[in-house]
């Protein structure tokens, strides 16, 4: 059974007998506690995360037009999304994990709008962000991990055939502040074998002491990881071992995350 007492308020925690004058001058016993968090990036308690899906949310075959930017405000176009992550009419787009949101377009004025993404994190706490449209061809990918969507705009009116959909970048819970907090990273149980290069990429959050701003580019509050080999395909289960600072909420959850974009919108 679950309690919900508190063992105590205090930074850091000792424990057991053990004593050394050079460890601890002020004649303290025991070792500091560490604050090491298992995160298992799970949608169920069995299931893994799925693979990422480029027009999971807007399908390339969508109607630009349906996206359009008119006016002085953009219209929120969910329920118009029929990706296999939504259905048309929908009014909040739930994904399996917390994952950031990808853009593919086909037209050159396509870098010129931005999508302003509104939602909800592993929490269900507000965030939001703003992603810069692509080039002709190319794609861009959002640095925000969002669990829930529940709006979505356009700055101006993207140009040619448009995806929207997820990548395999998954957010975290809580706040990691440096690569050098993260004790171990493992997939099916296992570490990687051949080195770090390629196998996941560690995104971390402005630092704590630094207010995010709802601008193009910003950065996750609370940091996330990109798996890349092997990346998630609904079988692999990936999970990540770190440290957390309980000291603060600023320290433990990320600096204050935007709820609302900017632009009218």
């Amino acid at each position: 059974m679950t309690t919900r007492h508190t063992i105590s308020h205090a930074d850091e925690i000792y424990s057991g007998n053990a004593y050394d004058q050079y460890y601890s001058p002020d004649g303290r016993r025991g070792l500091v506690r560490s604050h090491l968090y298992v995160h298992k990036f799970l949608s169920t308690a069995a299931a893994a995360p799925i693979a990422k899906d480029s027009d999971g949310i807007l399908s390339s075959y969508a109607t630009p037009s349906l996206i359009g930017y008119t006016g002085t405000a953009a219209a929120n176009f969910i329920g118009m999304c029929t990706g296999a992550l939504t259905s048309n009419g929908a009014t909040v787009i739930s994904l399996d994990v917390p994952r950031n949101i990808t853009i593919r377009g086909s037209g050159a004025n396509s870098a010129s709008c931005f999508l302003k993404v509104h939602g909800r994190d592993i929490h269900g706490s507000p965030i939001c962000e703003t992603i810069k449209g692509p080039t002709d061809g190319t794609a861009v990918s959002g640095v925000r991990c969002f669990k829930d969507i529940d709006k979505m705009y356009t700055t101006n009116k993207f140009a040619g055939v448009v995806s929207i959909g997820t990548g395999n970048r998954l957010g975290l819970p809580f706040n990691l502040r440096d690569t050098n907090d993260i004790v171990s990273v493992t997939v099916d149980g296992k570490t990687n074998t051949s080195g770090a290069t390629g196998y996941f990429v560690a995104h971390i959050g402005a630092s704590y002491a630094t207010t995010i701003t709802s601008s193009a580019g910003q950065l996750d509050a609370k940091g996330s990881i990109e798996f890349s080999n092997p990346a998630p395909n609904g079988t692999v289960k990936p999970a990540i071992c770190y440290q957390v600072y309980p000291q603060t909420q600023r320290t433990a959850m990320g600096p204050p995350t935007p709820s609302s974009c900017s632009n009218g919108v």
